[in-house]
């Protein structure tokens, strides 16, 4: 069997001549002129990158997106059944119309039991809730937003993202029966 060159003296000129339009192109509508670029000035090698200083490129972050243009990170999770649901440090998550709350001590929500326990009971001083804080409606929350809860391991294992009736939570804690979804709160 005996293959013919891919690329032909047409296929070349082609592609070339795609290149310099293109590059003309550019060169139109970013407004340079193109008879200041030099052969030299097309050349870049590893050293050119290497020259700049990461500390003289601007960093976006949090607080410069919020204190520059008045706005806010906002962070999703993707939570089984839910698709995507907006992650809140502190506000109310209004995920069912029949939350879980102090005076209902249990109730059955997206196919498991919820209950709560408090810590002002179970102060929870061995957990590992990273930047751990209590949210506007009550529920001990990580950083990122979610809400802590303990489940049987064999249940949901520790880092399981799930869905309560208060908002999207995140397995901290073991030690209740299996089905069921202890969501940690400060009542």
């Amino acid at each position: 069997m005996r293959f013919r060159p891919i690329a032909n003296k047409k296929v070349i000129s082609t592609f070339l001549c795609c290149m310099c339009f293109l590059l003309v192109l550019y060169c139109t509508l970013s407004k340079v002129d193109i008879r200041k670029i030099s052969a030299n000035s097309l050349k870049a090698s590893a050293g050119d990158l290497e020259s700049k200083k990461v500390e003289d490129l601007p960093v976006d972050t949090v607080d410069y997106v919020s204190k520059e243009s008045g706005l806010t990170l906002k962070r999703f999770a993707e939570v089984s059944g839910f698709g995507y649901v907006e992650l809140e440090y502190d506000d109310y998550y209004y995920v069912s119309s029949n939350p879980l709350t102090q005076s209902k001590g249990a109730l059955y929500f997206n196919g498991h039991k919820e209950t709560y326990y408090s810590e002002k009971v179970l102060p929870g001083n061995g957990l590992s809730i990273p930047g751990r804080h209590v949210a506007n409606d009550g529920t001990i929350r990580d950083a990122d937003g979610y809400i802590a809860v303990a489940a049987d391991p064999s249940f949901l294992s520790r880092g399981t993202v799930v869905m309560t009736s208060v908002g999207p939570a995140k397995v901290y804690d073991t030690g209740c029966a299996y089905g069921t979804v202890d969501i940690y709160v400060s009542w």
